[in-house]
């Protein structure tokens, strides 16, 4: 069983299937990787403080497009919240507990508040897995779907403006396919903020929280191949050769005729050697 296991609960009943996990639990159950004395019970407290001042503003009736517009309020115009254009990677971007302390970060980050603001407020928001750009789906009560953007003070978009919005990320023209806009499973949306933290720790060497984050990864997602690779490869660097072993060999195994297989054959060789010099398997 994964070591997190014991710490994240709504992420293990994510692993067992359950889509109704909790996903703004499972966002702090992630941040907790990188903070481990972090109380989950002051945001989701914050988070409930969010809608209650939303709630204040609306009649019991109220359509979904007014709804959206008094969340925009709130979180964009009284409290503040914007995107992290300025830096953009910086990995406090992506866990939930900071984007409610510096009121920042990006795209699936402030999409998570969102949806556990809407949620609250009993409204049903997708994530939709647009290249480039995440954005939420609405489509209680809509003859068609607005798309609305976290990033950017909770705009609302057509599909025609997602088009726009992702062209002008990707900085080439891009053409969506209705797939595309598709509502993504909590299952996708946690894979996604895992992916966007894989990348920021693998690119900063920051080898504990990378093995954190593929440790997920490799749970969530376990017919990627490549992610046992990276976690194994990540392991052998900060000496837990039990692990980088069992994970490269289960690489091999899973990805079959891989190109780099020769290279992780003499990086697990070369492990056992380390292993053998230290006092055999579990010395470590």
């Amino acid at each position: 069983m994964p070591r997190f296991v014991p710490d994240s609960p709504e992420f293990l009943q994510l692993l067992k299937g359950n889509s109704r996990a909790d996903l703004v639990r499972i966002a702090l159950e992630i941040a907790r990787d990188a903070c481990p004395d972090l109380v989950f019970e002051p945001y989701l407290r914050r988070i409930n403080d969010l809608a209650k001042r939303v709630r204040l503003r609306i009649p019991e009736e109220v359509g979904t497009q007014e709804l959206i517009q008094q969340i925009n309020w709130v979180l964009y115009v009284e409290e503040g919240f914007t995107g992290n254009d300025d830096d953009y990677f910086d990995p406090n971007n992506s866990y939930l507990n900071e984007v409610l302390d510096r009121r920042t970060g990006i795209p699936i980050s402030l999409g998570v508040l969102y949806l556990g603001v809407a949620e609250r407020l009993g409204l049903r928001l997708d994530g939709v897995n647009l290249p480039a750009h995440f954005v939420l789906r609405a489509d209680q009560g809509l003859k068609d779907p607005m798309f609305i953007d976290p990033f950017q003070g909770g705009r609302i978009l057509d599909r025609q403006g997602c088009r726009h919005l992702v062209s002008s990320r990707s900085g080439t023209v891009v053409d969506l396919s209705e797939e595309q806009f598709r509502p993504m499973s909590t299952a996708e949306v946690v894979a996604r903020m895992l992916r966007n933290l894989r990348a920021i720790h693998l690119q900063s060497g920051d080898a504990m929280l990378a093995s954190a984050v593929l440790t997920r990864l490799v749970a969530l997602e376990p017919q990627e191949a490549g992610y046992r690779r990276d976690l194994g490869i990540v392991a052998l660097g900060i000496d837990r050769l039990d692990e980088g072993i069992e994970q490269l060999s289960a690489y091999l195994e899973q990805a079959g005729q891989a190109p780099d297989a020769e290279t992780i054959r003499a990086l697990i060789l070369n492990a056992r050697h380390r292993q053998a010099q230290e006092g055999g398997p579990g010395a470590n």
